[in-house]
């Protein structure tokens, strides 16, 4: 039996190492060019239907005219509700509940007396 030289285990690191020097290289690359995509952005004014729920986007006037803020409608079908959310920091991700209530009830107040 023979044992491993130095110069062997010297020969069998270096690839090795290349190659994961490479990946960290190749790694680091992804992650600048990740860092340059631009963030996703919401289209307003769409709707979109699932089961029972219709969803509906709009901007609300308010915000900066590059990336205004944005509200979201959902109708839920089966319990006759209406929620609204609005959208102010895209960034940040977070939902403020602006109001809502039963789609009767607010018929009923909108319509004429």
């Amino acid at each position: 039996m023979t044992t491993p030289t130095p110069a062997m285990n010297r020969s069998r690191t270096r690839p090795a190492a290349a190659l994961w020097a490479s990946a960290f290289v190749i790694a680091a690359l992804a992650i600048v060019q990740a860092g340059r995509l631009p963030g996703n952005s919401a289209h307003a004014e769409t709707a979109a239907q699932f089961g029972d729920y219709t969803l509906l986007t709009a901007r609300t006037g308010k915000g900066p005219e590059d990336r205004p803020n944005e509200s979201l409608w959902i109708i839920d079908n089966r319990e006759q509700v209406l929620m609204v959310y609005e959208l102010e920091n895209a960034q940040r991700g977070s939902l403020i509940v602006r109001g809502g209530g039963s789609l009767h009830n607010l018929f009923l107040q909108a319509r004429p007396r």
